[in-house]
């Protein structure tokens, strides 16, 4: 069996954090953590391997932009899902892919696997 790479889900509403999870297991990704806010995901970034990340930008009113520059420290890569455009990104998070509310999951799925062929395993 090949490996099958491991993702982190940073999603505040459940509902949409359910589908997109079923939806990237459906995509032979596993998601190995589902997580609401920035403090719970940067804990587990310290203590849980992972190839990629899925980052809400807007968790409740606070950004996800720690977890990305954390990311971007650790050579995860990683793309944003928002209902805003990405006028916000500044500095090291300038250019991240960023996918529009509601999902496309074909095309997240293709992003996705796009940036986890460009990490070069």
């Amino acid at each position: 069996m090949g490996d099958k790479p491991n993702i982190l889900l940073v999603e505040d509403d459940f509902l949409i954090a359910y589908d997109m999870k079923l939806q990237l297991e459906e995509a032979a990704f596993v998601v190995v953590w589902t997580v609401s806010s920035a403090e719970d995901a940067l804990a587990l970034l310290e203590d849980t391997s992972v190839c990629a990340a899925v980052l809400d930008m807007d968790l409740g009113g606070v950004s996800s932009f720690p977890i990305a520059h954390r990311l971007n420290e650790m050579r995860i890569p990683f793309l944003f899902v928002s209902g805003n455009d990405g006028g916000e990104l500044h500095g090291d998070l300038a250019g991240s892919p960023i996918m529009t509310k509601p999902v496309n999951y074909p095309r997240l799925i293709s992003v996705l696997r796009g940036l986890l062929g460009a990490q070069g395993t």
